[in-house]
């Protein structure tokens, strides 16, 4: 359930204007009862597989282009696509170049919080042999090398 409130910037108990919207994945597979019931939303959800699928392969206007003219042919929102085949077109290619936005926006965060934490840890390590050097304590270092638990022992000692 998505709430439209969820957005707004001064969060309030009860605001006067929300909206809730109940969304449902008809991806191939998912939701199967509803798709079955909706055949506008079974040939969506076919539609929007094909354009994944040929995207892979091809450039996304190739793709999408292809999905049109396959679907059209298998009767596929037919109607549709023949009355708004031009704007169906374009929306295809801005949504999907939206949710690949997202996405490489998301996997660049993630490449980036992974490589901040390597570095944090890196540090947090390199303090830990620091201090086990400055205390002569070569043996409690060559086994914290190997043993990830005495390390966090070491850790916990040195309140790191």
């Amino acid at each position: 359930m998505l709430r439209l409130s969820d957005a707004y910037q001064i969060k309030e108990e009860e605001p006067e204007a929300d909206l809730s919207v109940l969304v449902l994945n008809i991806n191939p597979g998912k939701n199967q009862r509803l798709l079955e019931t909706c055949q506008m939303l079974s040939d969506y959800s076919e539609y929007a597989d094909r354009v994944r699928t040929y995207a892979k392969v091809m450039d996304l206007r190739s793709a999408v282009e292809r999905a049109v003219k396959e679907c059209i042919e298998e009767g596929i929102l037919k109607d549709f696509l023949r009355k708004n085949r031009a704007e169906a077109i374009e929306m295809s290619i801005f949504e999907y170049d939206e949710e690949m936005h997202m996405r490489q926006v998301r996997e660049e965060g993630l490449e980036e919080g992974l490589t901040l934490g390597w570095k944090e840890a890196e540090e947090r390590i390199n303090k830990l042999y620091d201090k086990l050097l400055e205390q002569n304590r070569g043996e409690d270092l060559k086994r914290a090398v190997k043993d990830t638990a005495y390390r966090r022992e070491l850790f916990k000692e040195f309140g790191l």
